[in-house]
């Protein structure tokens, strides 16, 4: 009987179809889901019109307005079948790459901002080592634009940070949470006790300032100008746990992140969200780019439904 090639090509790229299927349900587009995998619109396309030609049947509505597509009853039921499939196979190579590289421990490497570093990750990285003691953890404090630099050489898997909306083409940020941007002062200070402050009052007493070049200082810098208040910086430190040490002795106030404030503290905090918009904060990845499974697994710590990875890349 004659080997029929077509259908044993099209089973041998199964996994390949269902991959993209999945992120095209997820994303709701297939230009968003081809931009997450790294490939062309069209490969995307070309897979998931495949699968529907094999199955016999519409995986997806297209005439849904607005551009974005909808599943049909049976997609829906499809993608209840498939994504365990599809993050199991996944999980199952980086399992196997692992091994292969003489199945150490392994190790996640990341860059973090200061906050991130001292506020946000470590209750994290506490449920991270509980269930994957074998695996070390190394964190890079570093500023925001450093952090993204080693993401796009490699040299790092994520980047936890804030989110700038100038970042480059080719990464994609996950949100985590928000947060607001407040002013502190000592407990003793003439403002301490007030619900809210103007620019024009806070820039008429001595300020604490993070380091030139940081994005903290980028972004207040670039709010005083909006403002017109000329900041009188007396103090440049790096850190927020510095300048809150700083600022606890009543040496100037500070314009700080909400999320880098702890209990222990002994500063007063003044909302400014009459003035700064509520931002987000969260994690940068090379869009197309494999995560090892132990980055995976921090990450969804934090993200629960942080998408599937890529395959890892073939053994040279």
């Amino acid at each position: 009987m004659a080997v029929d090639r077509k259908r044993i090509y099209h089973k041998r790229d199964r996994l390949r179809q269902l991959r993209a299927f999945c992120h095209v349900a997820r994303l709701s587009s297939i230009t968003q889901a081809a931009d997450r995998l790294g490939v062309a619109h069209s490969s995307v396309s070309i897979q998931v019109r495949e699968l529907e030609n094999e199955l016999e049947t519409m995986l997806f509505n297209r005439a849904v307005r607005g551009g974005r597509i909808e599943l049909t009853h049976a997609g829906k039921r499809l993608l209840e079948l498939a994504e365990p499939l599809v993050q199991g196979m996944d999980e199952l190579s980086g399992a196997l790459l692992e091994e292969s590289d003489g199945g150490a421990p392994g190790c996640v490497q990341l860059a973090a901002s200061a906050v991130a570093a001292g506020c946000i990750l470590p209750p994290y990285v506490a449920r991270f080592r509980d269930s994957c003691p074998g695996v070390r953890v190394e964190v890079m404090n570093c500023l925001l634009h450093e952090g993204l630099n080693l993401l796009l050489d490699n040299k790092v898997e994520f980047v936890f940070g804030p989110q700038d909306r100038h970042s480059h083409r080719t990464l994609e940020f996950d949100h985590i949470l928000s947060y607001d941007i407040v002013l502190i002062t000592s407990e003793d200070h003439p403002l301490a006790n007030r619900t809210t402050v103007s620019p024009e009052e806070a820039g008429a007493y001595p300020a604490i300032v993070p380091v030139a070049g940081s994005y903290s200082r980028q972004f207040g810098e670039t709010a005083a100008q909006q403002y017109g208040v000329e900041v009188n910086a007396v103090i440049e430190v790096g850190g927020w746990g510095v300048i809150k040490r700083y600022v606890e002795r009543g040496l100037g106030i500070s314009v700080v992140p909400s999320i880098s404030i702890l209990a222990t503290d002994r500063v007063a905090v003044i909302p400014l969200t009459e003035y700064f918009p509520t931002r987000s904060f969260g994690v940068y990845t090379r869009r197309g780019k494999y995560l090892t499974p132990p980055a995976l697994r921090l990450l969804r710590l934090m993200i629960p439904d942080f998408p599937d990875p890529l395959l890892p890349p073939p053994p040279r």
